[in-house]
């Protein structure tokens, strides 16, 4: 199924962090709202777009029957976040320098000598350090603590004149770039691939069950707009969309790989904040054999894999407000939490299709899959 490559471009030079998506959200908005039947936000700004399923229950049933096992009128939820990481402007130096602090997990590495764009006008600014020439030995190979992004103001009221000031946000100035072999670079392609993956979904496929297609707010800064969402909605099952970090480049001399650019969506086992899995979730055996075998059926071969050290908004979708099927379905991705974000196009349209073909799926019921009560 093909990614619009219009329709990336849009979702990612719309800017948004935590809390700033509003222009993302409206521009899912625009691209979805033709194939689906109902839109609604709620106060967070999480966005629901909705298609009812001509087998939907119009009973306002949960799609189970007696005893408890699904029967294949489920409400499904398919989400993708629409924040990116940012910086948020927490101070003004006499001098017109803006300090920070970081929305979402960054790398500091990642920061210095990069172009940034600051507040509502998108004001282009630069995050510098000190000269190597000033440094000792020690400063040369060690991170700085200290960073400020400099809009070459020279002081506070033109940093004002500027339309700049404390709250505001600064994201990466990065947009899309073609690499070879339909590899695509830039900032925010986590999530707004994922984005463009639930509208063409949206756009393709035509099931018998209702399906909402969620674009959620803050997930990089603990998936608070998740949280909300599920509570709203409360489906059946929910499954978020999202990229998965590869390691099939060379890290410290070695290689071994577990995913890989161009091998096709990743389908977590699970996910957590440490090699524990705390703070994740653990995706439920209907759940991976109703992606599974979409994944036969679309002819897509699948990667599978743990997420350590990250969590989706599937944390939330398993058991905010109840407990329910979740997991979460992933575009493979190099340089991940960085203003060079590096995915396949082929892996991403793949992605739709495996979505697609579980749509159109009976989702399996407990005595359907391995581990049978």
């Amino acid at each position: 199924m093909d990614i619009d490559r219009t329709e990336l471009d849009r979702l990612v030079a719309a800017r948004g962090g935590p809390g700033g998506e509003y222009r993302v959200a409206r521009v899912f908005e625009e691209l979805i709202e033709p194939h689906v039947d109902e839109i609604s936000w709620d106060a967070m700004g999480n966005v629901v777009a909705t298609s009812y399923g001509d087998g939907a229950n119009e009973d306002g049933g949960d799609g189970t029957n007696e005893n408890g096992d699904d029967e294949g009128s489920e409400e499904i939820m398919l989400a993708a976040h629409t924040d990116e990481l940012a910086f948020l402007i927490d101070g003004i130096t006499d001098d017109g320098l803006c300090s920070f602090s970081m929305l979402g997990g960054h790398y500091r590495g990642y920061l210095l000598g990069q172009h940034v764009r600051v507040g509502p006008d998108a004001v282009p600014g630069v995050i510098g350090a000190k000269p190597r020439h000033f440094m000792d030995n020690e400063e040369k190979e060690a991170l700085p603590e200290t960073l400020h992004i400099d809009l070459g103001a020279r002081s506070r009221d033109e940093v004002a004149d500027l339309n700049v000031e404390p709250g505001d946000q600064a994201t990466w100035d990065r947009e899309l770039t073609d690499l070879a072999n339909g590899r695509l670079t830039g900032r925010a392609l986590d999530d707004r691939i994922a984005l463009a993956i639930l509208v063409a979904v949206a756009r393709a496929a035509d099931p018998d069950r209702t399906v909402h297609y969620v674009a959620t707010v803050q997930e990089e800064v603990g998936l608070r707009g998740a949280r909300a969402a599920v509570h709203e909605v409360d489906p059946d099952v929910a499954v978020a969309l999202e990229i998965f970090p590869t390691d099939d480049y060379p890290i410290d001399g070695e290689r071994s790989v577990d995913v890989e650019l161009g091998s096709g969506p990743v389908v977590e086992l699970g996910d957590g904040t440490s090699e524990y899995l705390f703070g994740g979730v653990l995706v439920d055996r209907q759940t991976l054999e109703w992606l599974k075998r979409a994944g036969e059926s679309a002819d897509v071969s699948l990667q599978h894999d743990l997420m350590i050290g990250g969590t989706t908004d599937a944390t939330e979708f398993q058991s905010a407000g109840g407990g329910r099927h979740a997991g979460a379905i992933a575009v493979p991705c190099r340089y991940t939490h960085s203003p060079v974000e590096l995915i396949d196009l082929a892996d991403a349209e793949e992605t739709a299709d495996v979505l697609a073909a579980a749509l159109e799926s009976p989702f399996p019921d407990r005595t359907d899959v391995r581990g049978r009560r």
